[in-house]
């Protein structure tokens, strides 16, 4: 972790989605928080394949027209200059719910995460559910928390409000 970041954290790809098609959103305010230097975040080859494709779809596209191939490839630019890039992550758990889910879930395991930043209620159900598998992802993966980008910022900021006092 480099020596201003406070916490390090995974985000899934709709909040990358949300950070490049709305420069006003939260989801963009969590990745300039990555850009002062105040998250560490952490990305593998797979999720970057997932979010250059989702940000490609036509339909997205139309629905989102700032999603412009010039808007798309700076902001897959920003993230490769940014984020902490794995070339491989070993799938240790599997999400029966949303298999989906287990490429974000394993590399926020592998790299000992703090946060899992994501609208997604399959992955923000891990933190309270009582299904076995979210038993073992609290058990297997504690302390990460899953958490949205809402709170994540709020939470960030909490931090460097705390670190700046002292």
């Amino acid at each position: 972790m480099n020596d201003k970041a406070l916490v390090e954290a995974v985000f899934d790809c709709n909040v990358y989605l949300q950070a490049a098609a709305r420069e006003k959103s939260v989801a963009a305010e969590c990745l300039r928080l990555v850009d002062a230097g105040l998250v560490r975040l952490y990305l593998s080859e797979e999720i970057l394949a997932e979010v250059e494709d989702v940000l490609n779809r036509p339909e997205i596209k139309e629905h989102f027209p700032a999603l412009t191939d010039e808007v798309i490839g700076a902001f897959l630019l920003r993230l490769r200059k940014s984020a902490h890039i794995l070339r491989h992550v070993p799938t240790k758990f599997y999400y029966s719910r949303d298999p989906d889910d287990a490429p974000y879930i394993c590399l926020a395991g592998e790299m000992k995460a703090d946060y899992l930043v994501s609208r997604d209620r399959d992955l923000l159900d891990l933190m309270t559910a009582h299904s076995s598998e979210a038993k073992e992802f609290r058990q297997r993966f504690r302390p990460l928390r899953v958490i949205e980008p809402l709170a994540f910022l709020q939470e960030v900021r909490r931090l460097e409000s705390e670190s700046a006092a002292s």
